[in-house]
């Protein structure tokens, strides 16, 4: 017998349990010794997936472009292994949100969660995309729109990086680093756009 999960019900669920007992409010201080463990897997795991990962996989399709199949396969790949990370790296910061109760006081919560959100979408899109573009053998609206939906969320991405050092006071040091390598990524990924479209 084969069951059909809906993929909305689903992440209400996922969702709903990241964010359970937000409405208690307040500090959680008995898992304060937490926080800093947590807060550094939420960096690293989304600092992966929006600097490194994810630009990656769309670099690598506009170059892999002429590979048919081959490409498309990287790309679902690499980007199937950022989603998990930008996953994961969203329930680290969940964690680190309701000890602190800063889940819904900052930009950097607020934009992540959209960010996340809107992403989780856009596998569909890419399969739709996908789909036409088989049927077809042209590039349409949805192929647009899953290039330009993607890009801009991976932009946000980063930028909402740079709003989580500031968040968590990180060192002079640290917001350099994040910034020249999210800088250097980020202008490659922009230059790829506008040279390999």
């Amino acid at each position: 017998m084969n069951y059909y999960v809906n993929p909305a019900i689903f992440f209400s669920f996922v969702f709903a349990s990241l964010f359970s007992n937000v409405s208690a409010g307040g500090i959680v201080f008995a898992d304060l010794p937490l926080v800093p463990n947590y807060a550094k897997a939420h960096g690293i795991l989304m600092g992966l997936a929006f600097v490194v990962v994810l630009p990656g996989g769309a670099i690598l399709m506009r170059i892999l472009s002429s590979k048919g199949k081959t490409a498309v396969w990287v790309h679902v790949g690499i980007q199937l292994v950022g989603w998990v990370l930008m996953i994961s790296g969203l329930a680290m910061g969940a964690k680190v949100g309701k000890i602190l109760d800063r889940l819904e006081n900052n930009a950097h919560t607020i934009l992540g969660t959209v960010v996340v959100a809107l992403l989780l979408f856009q596998p569909l899109f890419g399969f739709l995309h996908h789909r036409r573009f088989m049927a077809t053998q042209k590039q349409g609206k949805m192929t647009l729109f899953h290039v330009w939906y993607g890009r801009i969320l991976i932009l946000l991405g980063m930028l909402n990086g740079g709003f989580g050092l500031k968040l968590a006071a990180n060192s002079p040091g640290g917001n350099i680093a994040y910034g020249v390598v999210a800088g250097v990524i980020g202008a490659t990924y922009v230059a790829v756009m506008v040279h390999l479209g």
